[in-house]
């Protein structure tokens, strides 16, 4: 896709080699043209009245002399049967009778009485030599020139619309504080008024976006500390009644389950302070060697709970551009969602990295469950959508059993630009996402 500085100076410069060339064509057809030699009939006429009165000499000087006149030639009569020289051709355009030229470009007019020739009546000829380089040489230089102009009108229009849009897609990026800088009074005169509106109003937009972004991550961040405290002293609190239900009733069944349901708020506030930064496309972004990032992420689950699969060797070398935290979390989420829908715990979890035909990273989470649902396919990403076998085990404190596990995953995954999949294999359900390299 050619910049629109690019299409703007193809189009100026198009319309410039147009107008020269209608310019060139239209003064080339209308330029009235005066005939370089005598035409074909002056010709004959000359040289029949001449033999008629080659024999009175003053009579035929007078009779070129009158032609000279009234013509504009450099009629000349020279009264030598050699006048004409050996090297003459015929010449000049058809139908132009008896006219003769030398390699020196003089014109002559052959007399010819009782079959011989007597004279000539001889002329400068002025034969155009049409030199068409000249004329390409001069259409090139005006083209160059006004090439010259056209680029820099060119840039003068496109740069500011060039600013608007490189500003729209480093905000769009998650640069928050990207402008185009010519919103302000003193930017009106040096650009367009419409361009001067639209970066205005996107710089408003732009402004109100972030401070509105800025407000929701304080919000966040004190709904965090807010909930997080509490949750953190019923935790003490708990242990310290546990402790007083084993002395007195040896039994402390009832607080275990109140402490399964507090880590269970304790997961659903992660992933909703998760998912929210996610959808700020707010990402601490590295370039990082995808494999090795995955081995070391594996490598904080427990051990032999997950095999690594690699479907090409050319994938060692693949590096991708991501934020290792968020994506960390939702490769997480996946294999928390796989063990809580019935993986047997005996059994390692498959991660499979594969290159697609278009070139993306695949990576496939698969398990040994009972599979995904028909119904449920379609909406698996949405959030506070579980599996029945999420809901039927009372212990599950996995990501995937608030049913917010793979809506987050969705929203990390798309933050990178990539898309997340899910589908029945063999022996179960394949969870999984694609990522671009680079």
């Amino acid at each position: 896709m050619l910049r629109l500085k690019t299409r703007l100076f193809l189009w100026f410069l198009a319309a410039i080699v147009f107008a020269m060339g209608t310019s060139t064509l239209t003064v080339a057809l209308m330029r009235p043209e005066a005939p370089p030699v005598p035409s074909g009939p002056m010709a004959r006429n000359i040289a029949s009245r001449l033999e008629t009165l080659w024999d009175d000499a003053a009579a035929a000087e007078n009779y070129v002399a009158e032609m000279r006149e009234l013509s504009g030639y450099a009629f000349e009569l020279r009264r030598d049967p050699h006048a004409i020289p050996e090297n003459t051709r015929r010449g000049g355009p058809r139908g132009r009778g008896p006219l003769l030229f030398d390699r020196e470009r003089n014109g002559y007019i052959p007399v010819v009485k009782r079959g011989e020739i007597v004279g000539a009546v001889t002329f400068p000829a002025h034969i155009p030599n049409t030199r068409w380089w000249r004329l390409f040489a001069g259409l090139l230089a005006g083209a160059l020139v006004l090439a010259l102009a056209a680029d820099r009108v060119s840039r003068d229009l496109a740069r500011p619309l060039e600013r608007v849009a490189d500003a729209a897609h480093r905000f769009g990026g998650g640069e928050l504080g990207a402008r185009t800088g010519l919103g302000g009074a003193t930017a009106r005169k040096a650009v367009a008024d419409e361009v001067h509106q639209v970066a205005t109003a996107f710089d408003a937009m732009a402004e109100r976006v972030e401070r509105t972004l800025r407000d929701q991550r304080e919000l966040l961040a004190a709904i965090s500390h807010e909930l997080r405290s509490p949750l953190g002293r019923a935790r003490v609190a708990l242990e310290i009644a546990r402790e007083q239900q084993e002395e007195r009733h040896g039994s402390t069944a009832t607080l275990d389950r109140v402490e399964r349901q507090l880590v269970e708020v304790d997961a659903i506030l992660s992933d909703l302070l998760a998912v929210t930064r996610a959808g700020l496309t707010d990402l601490r972004t590295e370039k990082v060697g995808y494999l090795a990032w995955v081995r070391a992420r594996m490598a904080t689950e427990r051990a032999g709970d997950v095999e690594l699969v690699i479907e090409d060797e050319s994938i060692e070398t693949a590096q991708v551009t991501i934020d290792g935290a968020l994506l960390g979390r939702a490769l997480h989420n996946l294999l928390a969602n796989a063990r809580a829908h019935g993986h047997p715990e005996t059994e390692p979890l498959v991660v499979e990295v594969s290159r697609r035909s278009d070139g993306k990273l695949r990576t496939t989470v698969r398990d040994r469950g009972p599979g995904i649902a028909a119904e449920l396919l379609p909406r698996i990403f949405d959030p506070f959508v579980r599996g029945d076998v999420a809901r039927a085990r009372p212990d599950s404190t996995a990501a995937g059993g608030s049913g917010l596990g793979l809506a987050l995953v969705r929203r990390i995954i798309e933050a990178h630009g990539g898309a997340v999949f899910a589908q029945n294999g063999k022996n179960g359900a394949e969870v999984g996402f694609d990522l671009a390299l680079g």
